[in-house]
C-alpha cells in the first residue's frame, strides 16, 4: 500500500531537496500544491497520509495551524529553511504538528524523512481525510461559509452529518453521497433550514461521517440549492443595503 503524501511548497519553480528526497522513496504517492486553500479543498475530498508545508517557519506553522482546526486527526510536517526558536516549538507541540528545519545534510534529512515516512506505512488503521474517530471535519463559519464547506462536501461525495452552532440555535445537515437529503434548525426543515444556515456568520461547525437521516426534506439537487439559496440571500442584502441609504 502506498503512503501519500500532500506538499504544500508555495514556490512554483523550485525543486528543493526534501521534495527529490520524497520523489525518490518507493511506495510513496506525491501530490504538490501551491496555496492552502487548494490543499484544504483537496484534503476535503480525498485521503493523505500525511501533509507537509514547506516554507519560513512562522508562516508554515500559521497554515498547519489552520489547517489543524478543520483536520483534528490529519499528521501534519512543516518542513522550515531556517532555524525554529522556542516560542514556535511550544505552538507546534500544542498542535501537535511535527517541525523541523531542512537544511540539514543531505544524508541527513534523507534519513530523517524517510524514517518519517516509514512511521506511516506500519499504521494499518490509519483515519483516510483527517478523519477523527468523532469529528471529520471541524471549523469556523467566520473562516468559511456555510455555503462553502457545503458545496466541498458534496464535490467529495461525502455522507454524513453537519451540525452547525452558533448564537441562533444549532442546525442539522444531512448529506448522503454529495447531496442533501435532509435539514432541520428548529421548527425549519428541509431547503429553508439551508437558507437560514446560509445566513449564518459567525459559529461553527463539524462533520460525523456515515450519519445518513432516514427522513428526506430536500429533494432537489445540490447546485440548484445552492444557486437559488445564494441568490436570495444577495436579495437580501440588496434591501438591507437600500434600506440603510434611505
Amino acid at each position: 500500500m502506498e503512503t501519500r503524501l500532500l506538499i504544500l511548497n508555495s514556490d512554483p519553480v523550485f525543486q528543493d531537496t526534501a521534495l527529490a528526497i520524497f520523489d525518490t522513496m518507493p511506495a510513496v504517492e506525491m501530490r504538490i500544491v501551491r496555496g492552502l486553500p487548494e490543499a484544504v479543498y483537496i484534503l476535503l475530498r480525498e485521503g493523505f497520509d500525511l501533509f507537509v508545508i514547506e516554507g519560513a517557519p512562522g508562516i508554515a506553522l500559521e497554515q498547519a495551524t489552520t489547517t489543524r482546526q478543520h483536520f483534528p486527526s490529519l499528521e501534519i510536517l512543516c518542513l522550515t529553511s531556517a532555524a525554529i526558536d522556542a516560542e514556535l516549538r511550544a505552538i507546534a507541540e500544542q498542535q501537535k504538528i511535527s517541525l523541523f528545519a531542512s537544511d540539514l545534510p543531505t544524508a541527513h534529512l534523507r534519513r530523517r524523512l524517510r524514517a518519517i515516512v516509514s512511521a506511516f506505512k506500519s499504521k494499518t488503521n490509519a483515519p483516510s481525510e483527517g478523519v477523527d474517530p468523532c469529528h471529520s471535519l471541524i471549523g469556523n463559519l467566520n473562516q468559511f461559509s456555510a455555503a462553502e464547506v457545503l458545496q466541498m462536501s458534496c464535490l467529495g461525495q461525502r455522507s454524513g452529518r453537519f451540525t452547525f452552532k452558533s448564537g441562533r440555535g444549532n442546525s442539522e445537515i444531512y448529506l448522503h453521497h454529495g447531496m442533501v437529503r435532509h435539514a432541520v434548525y428548529g421548527t425549519l426543515e428541509g431547503e429553508q433550514a439551508v437558507a437560514e444556515v446560509f445566513r449564518w456568520r459567525q459559529g461553527r461547525f463539524y462533520f460525523e461521517e456515515g450519519i445518513i437521516s432516514q427522513v428526506q426534506t430536500v429533494s432537489r439537487p445540490w447546485p440548484h440549492l445552492l444557486l437559488d439559496n445564494l441568490q436570495k440571500l444577495d436579495e437580501t442584502v440588496d434591501i438591507l443595503e437600500a434600506t440603510a441609504k434611505s
